[in-house]
């Protein structure tokens, strides 16, 4: 066990998950997107285009917040909500339901539901101060309050 807590040290000194791993999503991401949008028909056009922006969004790191420990904190957080998310659909099973039964097999309700779970994983990770806007508890309940209340609107009028 002290080799891998050394191990995992000397990483974290290396600046490995505040630049490296940041660093390798970023390319990633861009480069799958613009290899699948095919915007220029050239691989290594995309692969200089991914590898600059991959540098600049490891640069931008505002209000001292690193997106290593946001990429941290949002990926231990997504793997809790999908543990959770894998106790009711097991206990759902020894019920008998289906995953279709639950939601009726409504994609929108599913939807829905997976973007509200992305962005309450996404502020509680700290996004917010990520992208640079300040929410404080009270604007995060104002919206939570309309949320609720569109949600209410929605499911009393879907029938007219």
């Amino acid at each position: 066990m002290t080799w891998a807590v050394a191990f995992l040290g000397n990483l974290q000194q290396m600046a490995f998950f505040d630049f490296v791993l940041p660093w390798l999503l970023a390319f990633a991401i861009m480069f799958g997107v613009l290899t699948k949008s095919n915007i220029f028909k050239e691989k290594n056009v995309n692969g200089l285009i991914s590898l600059v922006i991959a540098f600049f969004l490891t640069n931008y790191t505002p209000y001292g917040t690193s997106l290593g420990a946001f990429f941290t904190t949002l990926s231990g957080s997504a793997i809790l909500v999908l543990s959770g998310l894998l106790v009711v659909l097991l206990f759902a099973g020894l019920m008998g339901l289906k995953p279709e039964d639950i939601l009726g097999g409504n994609k929108t309700a599913l939807g829905l539901f997976l973007l509200i779970i992305g962005i309450i994983l996404f502020i509680s990770a700290g996004g917010e101060s990520v992208i640079g806007v300040n929410l404080g508890g009270e604007t995060l309940s104002a919206l939570f309050m309309v949320l609720i209340i569109a949600v209410a609107v929605m499911f009393v009028t879907k029938g007219q």
